[in-house]
């Protein structure tokens, strides 16, 4: 690194205002406060300059990494501009750093788990080995085994928020977490599977949600106003902790992970091959559930670029069934739903669940429940 400096300041905004409703009227303030429309002056370095140091190496008091945390929780926001600055905010205060751009970090791990929520712009790591770019909207879990670095190239401003996590904290809360939904048991699964590898999980919003599914975070930083509530009250306890701070930061993170299991298309990346299957056959589940009245072969191939006959063998190797089996219970089941929750004629019920002709899923609904669509209805 041949420029750079370090200021650490006092956060003068959290001082005025300590709490907002969501995370993203949050960043609008910290934007209008620290860089107002028109005047730069401290994005250009002209306050007053902190001590500079030149060379390749960091002073040693300034070489810690401010993303080490000794808690077993903790926030940083931080904004990165396209002249090399980066502002990181977090309950020690304000930091600022000014770097020559194109930056490189060193490679380093963590001593906890970190979640980085791309609100802004883009960010960018090398993972696994390999640069990866992170939109706006997007999620990467990374665990202490995970060697990596950061990337800053200056081509847009933009604004992430990091959680830290330490391995015990979130094993409890994980082990806590009695969900009986397959996605998410699946979800917390993998981040329990990360103690024993090196692996990410790559976490992206789902482009086309239904109705009940809205985005998580909006390309504008906006984001779900739920997501948005849930990150604003972990920043707000995790600044001004008080009694019960404990017990809501653990629900919220139950919730926060929920959200994203739900409402985010998921990939785990990894060297190892079993976990490499295993995260496309969560994608493919999760896939089928979304699309069951319209998923094809064709179709998985197109998504997913894999040959048809893979994701047979995937779900024969894992699941015990093949591909047609496992749409065909998938559609069995969310009829099932229909006639139980709702007053849907039987031929539109077996429009949605995929079947447009009435007798061929009289047939099927009989030969897998036992009973007829009416009898079940009556019944339930």
């Amino acid at each position: 690194m041949a420029d750079w400096r370090l200021q650490l300041t006092e956060d003068s905004l959290r001082r005025i205002r300590p709490a907002f409703p969501t995370l993203a009227e949050r960043l609008a303030a910290y934007e209008d406060f620290y860089f107002p429309a028109g005047s730069k002056k401290a994005l250009s370095g002209e306050e007053t300059a902190p001590e500079q140091w030149t060379g390749q190496g960091f002073p040693e008091s300034a070489a810690l990494d401010i993303r080490q945390t000794q808690s077993p929780f903790s926030t940083l926001l931080c904004f990165y501009d396209t002249a090399g600055n980066e502002y990181t905010f977090s309950r020690a205060g304000m930091r600022h750093m000014r770097r020559t751009l194109p930056w490189q970090g060193h490679y380093h791990t963590h001593d906890y788990i970190e979640i980085l929520l791309c609100l802004k712009g883009s960010f960018r790591q090398i993972l696994l080995g390999e640069p990866r770019t992170f939109a706006a909207g997007e999620v990467v879990i990374t665990d202490r085994n995970l060697e990596h670095a950061d990337m800053l190239e200056g081509e847009a401003d933009t604004a992430v928020l990091f959680l830290s996590l330490q391995a015990d904290y979130l094993d409890q809360l994980l082990s806590s977490h009695g969900s009986q939904d397959d996605l998410q048991r699946f979800f917390f699964h993998a981040l329990q599977k990360q103690r024993k590898e090196q692996s990410y999980i790559h976490l992206r919003p789902d482009r086309e949600p239904s109705p009940a599914q809205a985005p998580g975070l909006a390309a504008d930083g906006s984001g779900n106003l739920q997501l948005s509530r849930l990150l604003e009250t972990l920043i707000e306890e995790d600044y001004f902790p008080g009694p019960g701070s404990e017990d809501i930061i653990r629900g919220s993170l139950v919730r926060l992970l929920s959200l994203l299991c739900r409402r985010y298309s998921t990939r785990l990346h990894s060297s190892d091959q079993e976990s490499k299957e295993r995260a496309l056959l969560y994608e493919l589940e999760r896939y089928i559930r979304l699309h069951s009245a319209t998923v094809s072969a064709a179709g998985l191939e197109e998504n997913f670029h894999y040959h048809r006959n893979f994701y047979s063998l995937l779900l024969r190797k894992y699941r015990g069934t093949t591909f047609r089996e496992y749409l065909q219970d998938i559609r069995m089941q969310h009829a099932a739903r229909l006639l139980r929750d709702t007053r849907l004629s039987v031929r539109d019920i077996a429009l949605a669940a995929g079947y447009h002709n009435s007798s061929h899923f009289y047939h099927l609904f009989q030969r897998h429940f036992g009973v007829s669509p009416a009898t079940y209805r009556a019944d339930a």
